[in-house]
């Protein structure tokens, strides 16, 4: 029987694999001789009881293996699994059994893998506290699933502090730049924006503005003029959020680096029409428009940036 797998996760892949009752034979992409070994393998009969053969990640597979592999599979005496995140290349092989991450913009199909690690773990964790590890871990279930995996080491019951304290923000800093570079009105926003976007998904950083725009809204409801360090300590405090990040916001001063009070520069009204404009744009990627460009476009509304073609 053969097995054509969709699969972009170790962790998914692990998990189905505990169900498979024969023993796995793994012919991995840097598996020396492949050709050979699967050879041998697909045209001997067993002689300690039957096994399964998986050729793992065909993607990155030479393309002379793959050709190799679509003439040959077929006429395997042993079940095959073939997994790879090449949807096509899988369906040459039959039906496809889909075992891929949830799309980018599906939170509550995140959620949902996110209760099923923590029941592996046996972890219980609020909607809260599983939406900050979907943000520190950039979506990634690998990251997510090592997280939990790592917290239920320390307790079964997290708090969100907890969580904070124990799970990095494996976000590039770049994202950070990108933020503050947004709320200072900074044209130069887009093409930081741009670089941004070839290696994370567009909602990671709407989410991260939409947090930020918060933030700022909870801030200009006492807004002073000007900020000592005890002032930026006491926001940091009663808000729960880093002093840095603070600082960052409020233009003052660390390691020499100087920053625009973005508080300045945007009235709480303007912040309102912004956080309507996030929700519009979330409605608009699940409704199928290309999230890239309504992100980008949105950048462009509010730095007054460029044409984003």
């Amino acid at each position: 029987m053969i097995r054509p797998i969709l699969v972009d996760s170790e962790w998914k892949l692990k998990n189905f694999l505990k169900k498979v009752k024969n023993d796995i034979l793994f012919v991995f992409p840097d598996t020396e001789s492949k050709i050979n070994r699967m050879r041998l393998e697909f045209f001997s009969d067993a002689l300690f009881g039957e096994h399964t053969i998986l050729l793992k990640s065909v993607e990155k597979w030479e393309k002379e293996d793959k050709n190799w592999l679509l003439k040959n599979v077929p006429l395997s005496k042993h079940d095959v699994m073939i997994t790879s995140n090449d949807l096509d290349f899988l369906k040459k092989f039959g039906d496809v059994e889909d075992l891929s991450c949830p799309k980018q913009w599906d939170l509550k199909g995140w959620i949902e893998e996110m209760n099923d690690i923590c029941e592996v773990f046996d972890v219980k964790m609020d909607e809260t506290e599983k939406e900050l590890i979907l943000d520190r871990t950039g979506m990634k279930i690998d990251l997510m699933a090592m997280e939990i995996e790592k917290i239920s080491v320390v307790s079964k019951k997290p708090s969100l502090e907890e969580v904070k304290m124990f799970v990095p923000i494996y976000s590039s800093p770049a994202i950070f730049d990108f933020y503050r570079l947004f709320f200072e009105k900074d044209s130069s926003a887009l093409d930081m924006l741009k670089n941004l976007l070839e290696d994370v998904h567009p909602l990671i950083p709407l989410r991260g503005l939409e947090k930020t725009s918060i933030l700022i809204a909870q801030m200009l409801s006492n807004e002073k003029s000007d900020y000592s360090w005890d002032d930026v300590k006491n926001i940091s405090k009663a808000l729960s959020v880093p002093t840095p990040q603070i600082a960052d916001l409020v233009g003052f001063s660390l390691g020499g680096k100087k920053r625009k009070n973005v508080l300045k520069l945007w009235k709480y009204e303007e912040i309102n029409l912004l956080m309507e404009d996030f929700q519009d744009v979330e409605m608009k990627i699940k409704n199928g428009a290309d999230p890239v460009f309504t992100t980008l476009e949105l950048t462009v509304k509010w730095t007054k940036g460029r044409d984003i073609r």
